[in-house]
């Protein structure tokens, strides 16, 4: 019997491989250390301060040359972000304002991890993919365990951990399940290691009340396991998204019972104002450059920002800025492939009703799934025995 569990434990196990070097050790610290919010609301983080010196400095330090295939979409993200700096900066000179220029920061750093994930890869090879995936699995068994003995750091009975809401916690875990989901088939995760993995996601977000969250861990898993990805992925985004809506009108109350009871109280209008989506039909004006991401004032009289991403595009950067972003996912989708753009779809989707470009791991994501599907071309181009394309690994 001790021979038979020493072997189903190295079955378990036998997907994890050390390999790699302190700058590998310390990323994985650095993934655990984005869950932690310790300075609050809309500011640096100390996973923050440690993604500027890891990833963020490279790229002025290290002879990166960026493969072809993945020009395009870099480019294409990169010409937006510019896009929305200028606009930004555009307002500020309009009306003497400078709080557009925390939006403009925001996306220059999260677009600056972006590309320095793709630098460190370039830099490290598949040791860094590997530990990407060690440290996105460990946080979401770090989040499980810390919510036993800090249950009582909760928003209206809903579990926000070291989040600023439940709402950012159940984004969070939503985006590490879609990291371990995606890189897990590369590294021979056991299947049993896997689901227990999404067990523990699909815990959080149930002690976060985030019905998007748990449709969101079921999506992946339906994913994961169906024959035919595509066909669940369309029957079940309906459900994911009709969840995401009413989470924004249940918002606040303790049980599954009392925001049922929630959203029948709130009306349409105050549900739009609130989130700020009665812009959009308000001020049609904006729809075309856009009306900058700052001096909400001029739009609602609690400052209040609009808590969609989707909707902040069209009505912050106007159709401009909206189709440059949406070019940018066309050529994602191009080099991702049907599988990975699959599984970006949740996190993607959850965008639609919050507000998610600003989180670091989704930046992360991005570059990881366009890492990944770079290093399979390359594999895949070998084997083949064809001249390659620039590698990531081997320049």
């Amino acid at each position: 019997m001790a021979r038979t569990a020493n072997s189903t434990l190295a079955s378990l196990t036998s997907w994890i491989d050390l390999r790699g070097g302190w700058p590998e050790r310390l990323w994985f610290f650095v993934i655990l250390a984005l869950s932690f919010n310790v300075f609050g609301a809309g500011k640096p983080q100390p996973g923050d301060f440690m993604l500027v010196g890891l990833i963020c400095v490279p790229i002025v330090l290290v002879r990166f040359q960026m493969p072809t295939v993945i020009r395009r979409p870099v480019i294409s993200l990169a010409v937006f972000v510019l896009y929305a700096i200028a606009c930004n900066f555009a307002w500020v000179a309009s009306t003497g304002e400078w709080d557009f220029l925390n939006a403009s920061a925001f996306y220059s750093f999260n677009f600056a991890v972006f590309l320095g994930y793709l630098v460190m890869l370039g830099e490290r090879g598949d040791d860094w993919l590997r530990w990407t995936l060690y440290g996105f699995a460990a946080t979401l068994v770090m989040l499980a365990l810390l919510s036993i003995p800090f249950s009582d750091r909760v928003e209206s009975g809903r579990l926000e951990l070291f989040f600023v809401n439940p709402n950012q916690l159940a984004y969070h875990v939503l985006l590490c399940a879609t990291m371990v989901v995606m890189l897990a088939p590369r590294y021979g995760v056991p299947r049993l290691v896997l689901y227990l993995l999404l067990l523990f996601a699909f815990y959080i977000e149930l002690r976060t009340y985030s019905r998007a969250g748990v449709l969101g861990i079921g999506l992946l898993a339906a994913i994961q396991i169906a024959h035919r990805p595509t066909v669940v992925t369309l029957l079940l985004l309906p459900v994911f998204v009709f969840a995401l809506y009413l989470d924004l009108q249940a918002i606040d109350t303790e049980l599954w019972e009392a925001r049922f009871d929630t959203m029948e109280q709130s009306t349409t209008d105050d549900y739009l104002t609130d989130r700020g989506l009665d812009r959009v039909f308000a001020h049609p004006e904006y729809l075309i450059a856009g009306a900058g991401e700052g001096y909400f004032l001029r739009f609602h009289h609690s400052k209040f920002e609009i808590h969609s991403s989707a909707a902040n595009l069209l009505f912050s950067y106007g159709v401009i800025g909206t189709a440059l972003f949406l070019v940018f996912l066309l050529w994602l989708n191009v080099v991702l492939g049907a599988r990975l753009t699959l599984l970006l779809i949740p996190a993607l989707s959850y965008s639609l009703f919050h507000q998610g470009m600003r989180a670091r791991p989704f930046w992360l994501l991005l570059a990881a799934a366009l890492g990944l599907a770079v290093l399979t071309f390359l594999e895949a181009d070998r084997a083949r025995n064809q001249p390659a394309v620039p590698s990531l690994v081997n320049r």
